[in-house]
């Protein structure tokens, strides 16, 4: 193995020998909660916890399963407490190499973790509940007390294929089996560069994560979707200079309209995020000769994003006479845009006029977010009153996702 890859996992796997010795170690790898001043919750034992999964993945042994059961229930209950979305490698592979074992009784173990959050329903799949078989495993639910019981039994038995035939058996669970163990290979050598990039960043080791990444980008075409994904990770790593030199170049080579605009709002983020102000101010320039043309676009999520740009940038404007330019232009820019009460839009505005200190702009933009908030309520309104109409679900109250 190369020097950072031996390297990175010296210390996970000297854990893992700890916690097979004894289980007085174990909680060094439990959920230990730890709050933030912004509201969030960090686990103080996860890059811990991850460091031994991650050892235990290219180790596999039978006497692991007890080690590995405390795991995944600690990454579930990581989860519960601090991922409302998602579904990452963390409780993957802890599901996973618990799956291995086939072990009935951990079928349960497998449920909690699949009912956490809408995500982990989707992505935690019913496939790990059967490894012990699945007639055994509809048999032992069935006779079981569990007040879920009746969910799991239809969930495994009335999935039908194409044909009519059942979706979960024997040789369905083999073969997802198998392709599980493709995807967490056994020796690190198969490891793909981005895996390794990922083990890197959750030991907390961000340059030789970077160096990954970077060797993972030589090898690849420079297409706009590789530059995205190596964009996102660099900046993840908190390396917004190499970010901002990607996201430069996929700027290059978006296409025109839709593409480009987002790119360059992606582009402005970047740099605000770094404090550049004279690079963010630029991009916006450019953002705005590539935003489309079509006044329909004003209904887009895009251009409300454009528009917030204008005032998120207030607060680093180097002198009073720039911030007050980009105050006006972000007002110009905001006529005829609907649904302000989307995209945090005048949050912006209101901090960009708290920040200046103009007390007319700022009355105005409070003012301003109070009717978009009675217009939203209204809109909401209505459509829960439609949808009671017809039966069905309404649409969500939600802007188009963060370009770039």
């Amino acid at each position: 193995m190369p020097d950072d890859r031996a390297r990175l996992l010296r210390t996970p796997r000297r854990n893992l020998v700890a916690a097979r010795r004894s289980a007085s170690t174990w909680s060094r790898l439990g959920f230990a909660p730890e709050h933030t001043a912004d509201g969030r919750i960090l686990d103080r034992n996860r890059a811990a916890r991850s460091g031994v999964l991650w050892a235990a993945q290219y180790d596999r042994r039978p006497e692991d399963l007890p080690l590995l059961r405390f795991i995944l229930e600690q990454e579930s209950l990581r989860y519960r407490e601090t991922a409302p979305t998602g579904l990452g490698w963390g409780l993957q592979l802890a599901g996973l190499l618990v799956a291995e074992h086939r072990q009935l009784e951990d079928v349960w173990l497998h449920w909690e973790a699949k009912q956490i959050t809408f995500d982990t329903a989707l992505g935690y799949r019913t496939y790990h509940l059967l490894t012990a078989g699945v007639a055994a495993t509809v048999t032992a639910v069935r006779a079981s007390d569990h007040p879920d019981r009746g969910r799991i039994v239809h969930e495994i038995t009335a999935a039908r294929n194409r044909d009519g035939t059942p979706h979960f058996t024997d040789d369905a669970v083999d073969d997802w089996l198998a392709s599980q163990r493709a995807r967490f290979p056994d020796h690190p050598d198969d490891e793909d560069l981005r895996s390794w990039a990922n083990h890197a960043a959750r030991q907390g080791d961000r340059e030789a994560s970077r160096r990954f990444l970077l060797q993972w980008a030589a090898t690849e075409p420079r297409t706009e979707r590789m530059l995205n994904e190596l964009r996102f990770h660099l900046a993840q790593l908190g390396f917004l200079d190499d970010a901002i030199d990607v996201q430069s170049e996929a700027v290059t080579v978006a296409e025109a309209g839709f593409g480009k605009a987002s790119a360059l709002l992606g582009l402005i983020q970047l740099h605000r995020r770094a404090g550049h102000f004279a690079g963010a101010r630029q991009a916006l320039r450019d953002c705005g000769d590539a935003m489309p043309t079509d006044p329909s676009w004003k209904e887009a999520g895009l251009w409300r994003y454009f528009v917030r740009e204008h005032f998120l940038l207030v607060p680093l404007a180097p002198n009073p006479d720039l911030a007050q330019r980009l105050l006006d232009e972000g007002a110009r820019q905001m006529r005829g845009v609907p649904r302000l009460w989307m995209d945090r839009v005048l949050d912006a505005a209101i901090a960009a006029a708290e920040h200046t200190g103009q007390r007319h702009l700022l009355d105005h933009y409070r003012q301003l977010n109070a009717r978009e908030q009675r217009a939203r309520d209204e809109e909401i309104g209505q459509a829960e009153g439609r949808a009671a109409g017809t039966g069905s679900a309404p649409p969500p109250a939600a802007g188009h996702p963060s370009p770039g």
